[in-house]
């Protein structure tokens, strides 16, 4: 999970039917609005840089017809929770997230990757469900950026809490943020494996031809770190900063870590 840099006017849309419907429900907006409901899922996907809030797996739309989308909005305090008289959570713009089906949808591009029929492979908000749980992990909206709170085991793409980084005051949280939305599915595991197996490929070559390795580990942070021209990251992105370590660091210091 990585820090969100949210864009903080809500899209159009969405701003101006929550204005003028505040009682409304999430999925009166959907049916009222396609094109604001499609405005929300635009910005969340620039503001996430691509990547689902929780996995950090590619989040994306559907290019062939029979298709769906691998990417869903997300309500990190429940819709449930919504007293109309107090706080509308439905149609609160901060409280929305793009994620992806969390292996559920046999339906998205790749899905030979993306999907399982196994309940232990569901992750992100399938598993979190309507559960009122939002005060006890943690929001990507809030964690901090210039510090890991995660590192991985490399021969198992296992995801677990750095201890070493991670500020005392969220391990707790964080621990149940692996748990509660399964974030250590066999599923992402595997994904997570191929992309280590990828970087160690990387410094393999490098090494071979001869390269400078301090240099070259600050190129390859640049290159899979940073956006691309479409303003996408490489997924696992907290997979990929923790395997590249300082190099990783001094990249995102460079750009004040608001990626």
């Amino acid at each position: 999970m990585k820090r969100i840099f949210k864009s903080p006017q809500a899209p159009e849309g969405l701003r101006k039917f929550a204005e003028e419907n505040p009682y409304e429900t999430w999925e009166r907006f959907r049916r009222a609005n396609r094109r604001g409901y499609r405005e929300v899922k635009k910005q969340l996907l620039k503001d996430q840089h691509g990547l689902c809030a929780y996995c950090e797996i590619n989040i994306t739309f559907a290019d062939e017809e029979g298709e769906v989308d691998d990417f869903r909005v997300e309500h990190f305090y429940p819709k449930s929770e919504t007293d109309f008289a107090v706080h509308n959570y439905h149609l609160d713009w901060q409280n929305l997230l793009g994620v992806c089906h969390g292996g559920s949808q046999p339906n998205v591009e790749d899905a030979e990757e993306r999907f399982s029929k196994r309940k232990i492979d569901r992750s992100c908000d399938v598993p979190k469900g309507g559960k009122p749980i939002n005060e006890r992990i943690l929001n990507p909206l809030e964690i901090p950026a210039d510090v890991r709170i995660y590192r991985y085991a490399a021969h198992t793409g296992r995801m677990i809490v750095d201890e070493d980084t991670c500020p005392p005051e969220l391990v707790r949280k964080a621990r149940n943020t692996i748990r509660e939305l399964n974030l250590n599915a066999p599923r992402l595991m595997r994904m997570r494996r191929e992309a280590v197996m990828m970087l160690e490929d990387e410094i393999e070559n490098a090494l071979a031809a001869g390269e400078d390795m301090e240099e070259f580990l600050n190129v390859l942070a640049e290159s899979f770190l940073l956006p691309d021209d479409s303003g996408n990251c490489q997924a696992f992105f907290s997979l990929i900063r923790w395997f590249l370590g300082p190099a990783a660091e001094n990249v995102l210091s460079k750009y004040g870590y608001a990626i």
